[in-house]
């Protein structure tokens, strides 16, 4: 990849956050982390994102609503949620509204790889 990009790790989990951050980084990918979807969206340069890595389960902003803002405001930003949730019904309106990936905790570090990487290159 010969782009310097950017991940947005959207989580209310501090612990869940840093995980993410210290793995991207040994991968090569650049992340920074929101405590939460408002924080995200409130940073001025939200829209910069390459893709969005989110929690389903959230207060106030929850990632089907984040995720649906993003669509709304014109922010094409490619979103992969991760979450506890295996309800078949939330997977498929988080597809349906274009979800680049929806993995299930505990997930495969290979599988957010492989998605992270088919969302990136496909932004080239």
């Amino acid at each position: 990849m010969s782009k310097a990009w950017m991940i947005a790790i959207v989580d209310d989990d501090a612990a869940v956050r840093e995980a993410l951050v210290d793995f991207l980084q040994v991968e090569d990918l650049p992340a920074r982390s929101f405590a939460g979807a408002a924080d995200f969206l409130a940073d001025p340069a939200f829209r910069d994102f390459d893709c969005v890595i989110t929690d389903l389960r959230m207060p106030d902003i929850d990632g089907l609503e984040l995720q649906r803002r993003l669509c709304a405001c014109g922010a094409p930003i490619p979103v992969i949620f991760i979450t506890s949730t295996s309800e078949e019904a939330t997977r498929a309106r988080a597809m349906q509204g274009g979800a680049a990936g929806f993995l299930t905790k505990p997930f495969d570090d290979a599988t957010l790889i492989a998605t992270l990487r088919a969302v990136l290159g496909g932004r080239r």
